[in-house]
């Protein structure tokens, strides 16, 4: 049995090692999990069992571990639990900051932080523990090794279970995207038969107050537009004659931020309004010129949202932004004639709204390969000075856009990278009805013996490695990807292999609130007392079904 003392233990050495995202410490929780690992009994007799796997290519060198366990009756059934390695950074700590990964500190001094009434009332019911990585998710990487530990004492089933923890989730999902391969060649490799996924990521409340257990059927995706904005430089002293990208970028912000018209619905759920991840400039030095390139990114995410409709929609609203921007400096150069009784005039400019990958082809039926080999230089470059994916993106469209020969103001429209694909189950394939089958009867099972109601939910809206488990519409997958800025050259999402792979996933971990803020926290009684249960019930149901 998966003791809460254990767990506890595993969890706390989990979460004193950084491991912040996007940072070669990542590696450093790495080798602490295999450290955690090689102590259980099995893998002391089967050291080649347990690895250290280095993703291919990655600039920060980070590895996954993959920990393979095999019952003592032959069987080619496979069950994998996965989780990621890495958390965000805890300078919303503060002055307790060096506590962040200290869950039993940082509870001592937690109240010197400003406590909204809910993380308070949590704090003094004794029932939560708090900490950078405790839900997100080092909580569930625990649960994993502990589940390694205990089955691997048992001789009462038949099958294999696979742990994996990858790096990266937190930022572009690196390392489950350099796993898709390796399970690709084990299958191969050793026949095995991928019963199921499953990802320990804790359930989160829809809203303040919700205390309701989820397991997923599925996530939602991510597309991140990235819109590069075009000007026309002018002296400040002639600021009427320009057009000043920072004004066009703004206004395209205001349509777009928090635009309901972007959020997607399916079986029940809504995604959240698209927002702006980052918004600047492109002007590197000071001068009384006006910039003549603006940048912005969006996070928008998707159910079941097709990429033509979306990319209308982005086309509509930039023109639009273009239109506005166009009238808001035409009125206020007419109310400045008025105020300062001169007669300024502006040359007309007409809103011009442009894709992306149209700008880069026309470039390279002008420059050819010169311009491909050109792009991969400099991309080499911008990753040994560590720029990240988003930053080397908005850099490939500022090159292509100096090589396009027909300048004038615009919008030009591209997808950033990550982009991850929306999952769910599909109840009209077998292998995901068997399994959905078992995690109704699950959540039954909490029900009868525990008292605890699970709701089964459709779709985690955390974004999380799900997406990279298989493939719904392998066409469409093609279409976003061809899309994306830097696919095939900094970024590669494996669509024929994940088309290959295609494991029914679902999303199921403990219990967890506000990942991402200094007032994260698991809860214990369900986390510890029940998960656990439930999860040896569905391991059993999968290896032993009647």
């Amino acid at each position: 049995m998966i003791t809460k003392d254990k767990l506890l233990d595993t969890l706390l050495r989990l979460v004193e090692v950084p491991g912040i995202s996007g940072t070669e410490k990542e590696n450093l929780t790495a080798e602490r999990i295999v450290e955690i690992i090689s102590e259980i009994s099995y893998f002391k007799q089967h050291r080649e069992k347990l690895n250290l796997v280095e993703i291919k290519g990655d600039p920060l060198k980070r590895n996954f571990v993959s920990a393979l366990f095999c019952s003592s009756k032959p069987s080619k059934s496979t069950i994998i639990i996965t989780g990621h390695l890495d958390v965000v950074d805890v300078v919303d700590f503060e002055h307790l900051k060096e506590l962040a990964f200290k869950p039993l500190e940082l509870m001592e001094r937690i109240e010197e932080l400003p406590l909204n009434k809910e993380a308070f009332e949590d704090f003094k019911s004794g029932d939560w523990i708090f900490g950078r990585g405790t839900a997100d998710m080092k909580y569930g990487l625990s649960l994993g090794i502990e589940i390694l530990r205990e089955f691997s004492k048992r001789d009462d089933f038949q099958g294999n279970i696979l742990f994996l923890a990858v790096p990266g989730e937190e930022s572009n999902s690196e390392g489950m995207l350099g796993a898709v391969p390796y399970l690709l060649d084990l299958k191969k490799k050793c026949n095995y038969d991928y019963k199921a996924l499953f990802v320990t990521e804790c359930s989160i409340p829809k809203e303040i107050g919700d205390n309701k257990k989820r397991m997923y059927l599925g996530t939602s995706g991510k597309v991140m537009p990235l819109f590069l904005c075009v000007g026309k430089e002018t002296h400040v002293y002639e600021s009427h004659t320009g057009l000043n990208p920072n004004l066009l970028v703004s206004e395209l912000n205001r349509l777009l931020e928090l635009n309901p018209d972007f959020c997607d619905k399916d079986r029940g759920n809504t995604t959240p309004p698209p927002i702006c991840l980052k918004q600047m400039d492109l002007k590197e030095l000071y001068s009384v010129q006006t910039p003549l390139l603006a940048a912005a990114y969006y996070n928008i995410l998707t159910l079941n949202l097709s990429i033509e409709e979306l990319v209308n929609k982005l086309k509509n609203i930039s023109l639009k932004a273009f239109e506005n921007t166009i009238k808001i400096i035409e009125e206020n150069v007419m109310k400045y004639n008025l105020i300062s009784n001169s007669n300024n005039e502006r040359e007309k400019i007409e809103p011009r709204v442009l894709m992306f990958k149209d700008i880069y082809e026309e470039v390279l039926k002008i420059e050819g390969s010169d311009f491909e080999n050109y792009i991969g230089n400099k991309i080499k470059q911008w990753q040994q000075e560590k720029k990240d994916l988003q930053t080397i993106a908005v850099n490939i469209m500022r090159e292509t856009y100096e090589k396009y020969p027909y300048k004038a103001p615009a919008i030009i429209i591209g997808f950033a990278p990550p982009y991850y694909p929306n999952k769910h189950l599909n109840y009209e394939v077998k292998e995901d009805k068997e399994l959905l089958k078992i995690i109704e009867e699950t959540a039954l099972y909490s029900k009868e013996n525990f008292d605890v109601d699970i709701e089964l939910d459709h779709y985690y809206m955390g974004l999380c490695d799900l997406s990279y488990t298989g493939v719904e519409d392998a066409e469409g997958l093609e279409t976003i990807t061809s899309n994306i800025i830097g696919a095939n050259k900094c970024y590669n999402i494996p669509v024929k292999e994940l088309e290959e792979l295609n494991i029914p996933s679902v999303v199921f971990g403990g219990f967890g609130k506000d990942f991402h803020k200094y007032t994260e926290r698991l809860n214990i009684s369900y986390s510890f007392n029940v998960v656990p249960r439930l999860y040896e019930n569905i391991l059993y149901k999968i290896f032993n079904p009647q």
